[in-house]
């Protein structure tokens, strides 16, 4: 069964959205007077976040192949069964 484009590029604003918020957190951070512990911690988090989000358009990506794929497919099909029904109309 093929995905709906629409659904898979869905996910998209949140992936963006979440690579934002990284992104604002690492600026906020470099302002601030923390212990080199504390901020190791902090990094340690941030890395952490930013591989869950990577994963996640990995993911989003590999079903959008998918889909693309299951939609050529069914086309094919589609296009093949049009092209034999015209035949036999024209045969008979």
């Amino acid at each position: 069964m093929p995905f709906p484009l629409g659904t898979v590029l869905s996910a998209a604003p949140g992936v963006i959205s979440a690579a934002a918020d990284v992104i604002r957190a690492i600026r906020e951070r470099k302002g601030g007077t923390k212990s080199e512990e504390d901020k190791l911690t902090e990094l340690e988090n941030l890395l952490e976040r930013q591989a869950v989000i990577i994963e996640d358009l990995a993911q989003n990506n590999r079903n959008l192949a998918l889909a693309v794929r299951n939609n050529r497919i069914v086309a094919t099909i589609g296009a093949g069964l049009g092209i034999t029904a015209l035949a036999i109309a024209i045969w008979y």
